[in-house]
This record gives structure tokens, C-alpha cells and sequence, in this order.
């Protein structure tokens, strides 16, 4: 069995925090590697929940029952349609009460299949060894970013109104000539990157299992030279798919994917994004402007690097 356990301390009453992880179906907004969670069955103390998120750059899907201890302010939870490569996993959000705030206490039990057969559908782990070690760093990465990301939530985020307006999905698109493969390997080089493109000037590769990859990047941003931490999938010469675990201040959600679509003339190769800013730091930049102008700004920026790259690929792969 394997035990980890999390915390952080939050500027937010207990009730307040129990209650946004009460809230399964507000996650998706708030946790990032969330991409979706809905109740399926609800009573006065328990719940099941489905859920998919990102784990180490690939989307998983399980099932979890949980049980609710209010006058405690404990929650319980136990995957009864386990994610696929565990045997089984349990564990407890505690909230304990501070002078100041509150202590989150975020815990996880597990165990790994003894037997890891070719269906599992997680790229890169075909031993219990390669499992566990996914598992972990899956656990240790995506607990640290939810328990960052409710503290931001309670002591910045959750006045917000209307975070539609601060979110967007946009894209740049060009045809490369070339082959499908050669592009797929520029892009899936990160550690080449800062030879070949102008806004990348170094890159540290902290893993690279060569379909997953974590490494943080050196870049000028609009608000200068910036440290980016991203985790990525490699999907063999079609798809690059990454979201940011430490994006930009500015930024609190930054997900998105590298398309590669065969062509008369090449490929077409589309950069796609998902945004979300953060209110509070664009007004420290920006002062007042409207959510429409910033996100406009953050999409100009972006698109330009994406263009960009698209470009410097172009140039290299025409020697």
C-alpha cells in the first residue's frame, strides 16, 4: 500500500473550504487538472461522483464513492471504478481549524495492479513498477496543484463573477511542408527548443519517458523572462497535448495541444489553447481594462509565439 498525504494552509474559514470541496461539479473551474466531474447519486451523507482528469499529461476516468462528516469537517472517498492502473484507492479531505485560516489536509491511499495488461489505455506503463511510479508523481504533482489552486480560489478567486469572461480557446493554424514525422519530432524536442525558437531561452527536461514529458521552460512573456512548468503527451506523430502546472502569474489555467493533420501540401499543424486569466493579477498589470481587452492581449501573445514556432519548424525543416 501506498501513503501520501498533502497539505496547505488556506486564509478561509472550515466551512468555506469543506464546502468548494463539497462541490464536485464546481471543480472543473477551480481544480486544473479537473477536466470534468459530475454527481451521479447524492443522499444527506454520501455522494457518487464521476470524474476525469489529467494524470501526468493523459486523461483518466474513475468512479468514487464519498462520505460526508461536517461537525468533523472530514470527507471520505474510495474509487469504486478505480482509475486503470490501480488495484484500489482511498482517502480523506481534512480541514482543521487555525488561529488564522485553515489547515487542508489531503490524503491518498493506494495500491497498483499486480498485473498490468495491454488495455490499460496509459501510454508509457506496461510494468507494476512503471505503474506505481506514474501513479505517484501523478498523485504528488496533481495534489499540490488542487491544494494550491483552492487556496488561490478562497483568498482571491471565489468573488469572481462570471468566469466565462475570463476564459477563451483559440488557435493558429499552418501548412508545414514536410512530413507528419519530422514535425512531430521538432515539436516533441522540447530540449532543442531554445536553438529554434526566438521566445525560448533555456529548458530544463525534469522527465522525459519518451511519451511523457515535464520540464520547465525560460520565456519572454509580456511581462518579461518568465519560468513555465509544463507536462505533456506525445501521441505518436499526430498529437501533442500539455497543460501548464505553473503557468505565468498572469495566468491560472493554460491547457492545449499540437494537431498534426496530413495534407495535399504537408501538414497542417494547429496550435490550440484554453485560457483562463486571473482578475486580480491583470488589474496589477494592466489596471482596469475590461476582461474582453485582456483576454485579447493574452490571445495576440500567445498566437504570436504559436506562429512563431509554426514558423522557425517551417524554416528548419525547409534546410
Amino acid at each position: 500500500m501506498q501513503l501520501m498525504e498533502h497539505h496547505i494552509e488556506v486564509d478561509a474559514d472550515v466551512a468555506a473550504a469543506y464546502q468548494v470541496c463539497f462541490d464536485v461539479e464546481r471543480w472543473p473551474r477551480i481544480f486544473p487538472p479537473c477536466q470534468a466531474a459530475r454527481v451521479l447519486e447524492q443522499d444527506g451523507q454520501s455522494q457518487l461522483i464521476e470524474v476525469t482528469a489529467l494524470a501526468n499529461g493523459q486523461s483518466l476516468h474513475w468512479r468514487s464513492h464519498r462520505e460526508f462528516f461536517p461537525e468533523a469537517h472530514v470527507i471520505t472517498f474510495r474509487q469504486v471504478q478505480p482509475s486503470p492502473l490501480l488495484k484500489w484507492m482511498e482517502g480523506v479531505w481534512r480541514f482543521f481549524p487555525l488561529r488564522q485560516g485553515t489547515l487542508v489536509v489531503l490524503e491518498h491511499r493506494f495500491d497498483i495492479k499486480e498485473r498490468i495488461t495491454d488495455d490499460h489505455g496509459v501510454q508509457g506503463v506496461t510494468t507494476p513498477l512503471q505503474a506505481l511510479e506514474f501513479m505517484k508523481r501523478s498523485v504528488d504533482t496533481n495534489s499540490q496543484r488542487e491544494l494550491a489552486a483552492l487556496k488561490e480560489y478562497l483568498e482571491g478567486g471565489a468573488t469572481r463573477s462570471a468566469p466565462s469572461e475570463w476564459r477563451r480557446r483559440f488557435e493558429e493554424q499552418l501548412v508545414i511542408a514536410a512530413r507528419p514525422e519530422a514535425v512531430f519530432e521538432l515539436l516533441k524536442r522540447a530540449d532543442r527548443w531554445p536553438g529554434l525558437l526566438p521566445h525560448c531561452h533555456a529548458v530544463e527536461m525534469v522527465y522525459d519517458d519518451d511519451h511523457h514529458q515535464e520540464f520547465v521552460m525560460t520565456v519572454s512573456t509580456q511581462a518579461g523572462v518568465e519560468r513555465i512548468r509544463t507536462v505533456r503527451q506525445c501521441t505518436a506523430a499526430s498529437r501533442v497535448s500539455y497543460f501548464q502546472s505553473e503557468p505565468p502569474p498572469l495566468i491560472r489555467i493554460h491547457t492545449g495541444e499540437w494537431l498534426l493533420e496530413p495534407t495535399s501540401g504537408g501538414v497542417r499543424v494547429t496550435s490550440r489553447h484554453e485560457v483562463e486569466l486571473k482578475p486580480d493579477k491583470v488589474k496589477q498589470l494592466w489596471g482596469d481594462v475590461s476582461p474582453d481587452e485582456a483576454m485579447g492581449r493574452v490571445e495576440q501573445a500567445i498566437n504570436a509565439n504559436s506562429r512563431g514556432t509554426l514558423q522557425a519548424l517551417q524554416q528548419r525543416l525547409a534546410v
